[in-house]
């Protein structure tokens, strides 16, 4: 296991080349402030495994971004203590098999949690994510936005827990999926658990096709039908590319969104 100490911005890359198995330890140092950003290459199959201790009082970004080409499997796992601010961000859009086990442990009062995900999805995408309140006084976004080509599947799988005696703790989940037709296939299942009377929680989930409508417009502009689907895509998934504090990772994502368009133009 390879044991990494973060005070500052790091980029991690894991290369499947050099082997089908990685397993990565990242303590993030209290009162640091980073953006870490993992990016997975190579062209065999790949399985990491993740796990994460936020000290208190820290701002921190995790990217990753897949670029490996094969199938790979995710497991992650972040203890978050006191007072920290964490984004957690996912771009995959590769056009192999994904899957991605994310548990999220918030541990003491104060702490902060965004998940930011954007898939397109080629072939078949799963993700599976846990977040435990089991402090009060702790938030969590969980932002999930899917694009499912043709004969493609996504499945998410959402769920979030407030344990009882978190108190003034809030959870929040938003998960979107846009099929590509009928051959699409996708599916969302958001999960609260709620064990204490004081909090806030809520979920919203959306599943469907491009609008018809804002196709036949784009197709009387001069798009292909491709081209049109391809900026109805885009736009879908910006809101991934504006939650990050940081300019230069916001437009590394815009970049690959803008690279997976292209390529299905």
């Amino acid at each position: 296991m390879n044991l990494i100490t973060i005070n500052d911005s790091k980029k991690i890359t894991v290369n499947s080349d050099k082997g089908s198995a990685c397993r990565i330890s990242l303590d993030v140092e209290k009162r640091s402030k980073a953006n870490v950003v993992i990016f997975l290459e190579g062209k065999g199959q790949l399985k990491l495994d993740l796990n994460v201790r936020v000290g208190s009082d820290c701002q921190v970004v995790f990217l990753t971004v897949n670029h490996n080409e094969a199938e790979i499997e995710f497991n992650e796992k972040y203890d978050i203590y006191a007072d920290s601010k964490v984004t957690i961000a996912h771009m995959e859009l590769s056009e192999y098999k994904a899957v991605y086990n994310s548990e999220h442990q918030l541990l003491q009062q104060g702490a902060e949690l965004t998940v930011q995900t954007a898939s397109v999805s080629d072939s078949r995408k799963i993700f599976n994510q846990d977040t435990f309140h089991n402090a009060g006084n702790t938030t969590a976004h969980i932002n999930n936005y899917g694009v499912v080509m043709a004969n493609g599947y996504t499945d998410m799988v959402v769920r979030n827990t407030i344990v009882q005696g978190a108190h003034n703790s809030a959870t929040h989940q938003t998960s979107r999926l846009l099929t590509y037709d009928k051959s699409a296939i996708g599916r969302i299942l958001p999960v609260l658990y709620i064990y204490d009377d004081e909090v806030r929680a809520s979920h919203a989930a959306s599943l469907g096709q491009p609008d018809e409508e804002q196709i036949y417009y784009l197709q009387s502009r001069g798009l292909s039908l491709n081209e049109a689907v391809g900026l109805i895509v885009k736009g879908y998934l910006l809101p991934v590319t504006q939650i990050l504090e940081d300019e230069n990772l916001n437009r590394l994502l815009l970049d690959e969104i803008e690279k997976k368009v292209n390529q299905n133009a």
